[in-house]
């Protein structure tokens, strides 16, 4: 299948892949009747976001000098591991599990959940620079090597792949959120 709506350059979701949305708006989903899946995924996506906002804090702070790069490493490297833990466990419960069951719940999102899924793939990649611009920050700061070039790599790519995350995470609530709210637990 081809890669309609890349996530690196997609704006939002195509009107088709609304209409679950157009039945159950954002300005619904913080009502007390919320499904409990749905407010588990939103607060899970919520944290993602604090996570991403955290990192990139905490490079603005190493990149206006505020921060030295030991405290950044102390600070940074602690907060790439659990993100990356989480969000990858994370994905794979929906990717695995629950993306299956929406799709039988509701054939009509396929098309949503396969470009969920395609996401899934291009922030995988994302996931595995900042394992590996990590690493070598951590090396350097541990081992004396050139610290500044490893910072401003690490940096980079967080800095990078925040709007794809972002994006992401909009655009499967979008598809999910409604979803759940009106047809229930799809793994039920």
């Amino acid at each position: 299948m081809s890669d309609n709506h890349p996530l690196a350059t997609r704006p939002g979701l195509p009107g088709d892949m609304l209409f679950l949305r157009t039945d159950y708006p954002r300005d619904r989903w913080a009502e007390p009747s919320l499904n409990d899946i749905a407010k588990h995924w939103l607060q899970m996506h919520a944290g993602f976001r604090r996570h991403q906002a955290h990192m990139d804090e905490l490079v603005l702070q190493w990149r206006a000098d505020r921060l030295d790069a030991p405290n950044l490493h102390r600070r940074l490297i602690p907060a790439v591991q659990q993100f990356l833990q989480h969000l990858d466990a994370h994905h794979n419960i929906e990717s695995g599990h629950y993306f299956p069951a929406m799709r039988r719940l509701e054939p009509r999102i396929s098309h949503g959940i396969d470009l969920l899924d395609r996401d899934h793939d291009a922030i995988h990649t994302r996931l595995e620079a900042l394992f590996r611009d990590a690493s070598a920050f951590h090396q350097a700061v541990i081992g004396g090597g050139e610290v500044k070039d490893a910072t401003n790599r690490l940096g980079d790519t967080i800095t990078a792949g925040a709007p794809d995350l972002l994006r992401h995470l909009e655009d499967e609530e979008d598809i999910v959120i409604p979803l759940i709210a009106l047809r229930g637990d799809p793994l039920a």
